[in-house]
């Protein structure tokens, strides 16, 4: 049976959208394992003459891995080095780890966040604190909740600092997820992290994660800190690498020895994580915003016309009437298996978690997820927003 105008029509849109999921996975989602690939065969060596570094991160209470997290960051090897500590709310009895800590590790300093503060963030107060206290201008953050898998990870992040660079970017990933949900959010954030990376590789930095990124402190003097964005409660870290960072001064650190890992149970406020990104996604670059949501749009109308396409059709009593089904079968598994191959050859670069039939259906609700937050964070935007204040 002839085609109709409706399924030619369906069947130009599928191809359309197949074409351009291809060429979104095979240039802009494969550019990080390509950029690990180029320098795989490079070993790391500790260079000599290597600048000093500040370390800062900030602990909660609420967060309870915090002792090993900053253990782990004190035991680096490298040859100079601090770590600031900036407390918020912590109860007496980690505050007397904390001093058994300062006792053992010489390098590690503490400054608190007064408990009496009020009309601001936090969060921006006290990496505020800690950047004013650091004696060192490379600043190194990353947090509390989250630990580092090799000694070399100082060396590693720093080692691309240079006069012209002065913004490196790391990659954060959740590990151990036990259950659907916490599967779907360990995807979720490898692959807004994975976006974030290629668009730096692209020399279009427009975010960075505040779990391991780096900026020289003249940065933060030059733009008065947080001031443009005081009134937020978020965007200490991707609004701030928004600001400051260009195709020229940022650098990349990606090899498996400096990703940092954070174990996802119900300690980790994933959709706090996506609400923050939410709220902020508005003041960032209108370009790499753009193009994302173009590629969930592009995502869901391929899926619509594979739909479409596999029950369009007659009575299926000749070769012709297979031709639409058959068409959006190939189209689906060539994309399903170019993601499936891309993502895990990542993956199993940075020895990360892979995905396998679940990436299909995490794939699919991913942007529905994406909308659900961005309109409840539209709903709740008052939420987002400190008082102002007076410097």
């Amino acid at each position: 049976m002839p085609w109709n105008t409706f399924e030619i029509v369906w069947l130009f849109v599928l191809i359309f959208c197949f074409i351009a999921q291809m060429l979104f996975y095979w240039i802009v989602v494969a550019k990080p394992f390509q950029y690990m690939k180029s320098i795989a065969s490079m070993e790391f060596q500790q260079a000599s003459g290597q600048p000093p570094v500040s370390v800062i991160v900030s602990i909660k209470n609420s967060q309870p891995d915090w002792k090993q997290s900053l253990q782990d960051i004190l035991e680096q090897d490298y040859p100079a080095f601090e770590v600031i500590a900036v407390t918020d709310k912590i109860s007496y009895t980690n505050e007397d780890e904390l001093i058994r800590m300062k006792n053992r590790y010489p390098n590690l300093y503490t400054t608190h966040v007064p408990e009496d503060t009020k009309n601001v963030s936090r969060k921006k107060l006290a990496l505020t604190l800690g950047i004013k206290a650091a004696k060192y201008e490379l600043l190194l953050f990353t947090e509390c909740d989250c630990h580092t898998r090799s000694k070399d990870w100082i060396s590693l992040m720093s080692s691309h600092f240079s006069d012209k660079k002065t913004v490196v970017l790391g990659f954060a990933a959740f590990e151990n997820p036990s259950g659907l949900r916490y599967n779907f959010a360990t995807y979720d954030y490898f692959f807004s992290n994975l976006q974030m990376i290629s668009f730096a590789l692209f020399n279009h930095p427009y975010s960075g994660n505040g779990r391991n990124m780096a900026y020289s402190k003249k940065h933060f003097i030059k733009h008065k800190g947080f001031i443009k964005y005081r009134t937020l409660q978020q965007g200490e870290d991707d609004l701030f690498i928004n600001e400051i960072a260009t195709d020229e001064n940022t650098a990349i650190e990606l090899s498996p020895q400096s990703v940092t890992l954070t174990e996802i149970n119900e300690n980790t406020d994933w959709r706090q994580f996506k609400l923050d990104r939410m709220s902020t996604q508005r003041f960032y670059q209108r370009g790499p915003v753009a193009f994302h949501r173009l590629e969930a749009g592009i995502r869901i109308t391929f899926y619509t016309a594979l739909v479409f396409c596999f029950f369009s059709g007659g009575s299926y009593a000749s070769f012709e009437d297979f031709l639409l089904p058959g068409t959006a079968l190939v189209c689906f598994i060539a994309r399903f298996v170019s993601q499936l191959f891309i993502i895990n050859k990542i993956n199993d670069l940075l020895q990360l978690k892979k995905f396998y039939l679940e990436l299909f259906f995490f794939d699919l609700f991913q942007p529905f997820v994406n909308l659900y937050f961005f309109m409840y964070s539209v709903l709740k935007r008052q939420e987002n927003y400190t008082y102002r204040y007076e410097k």
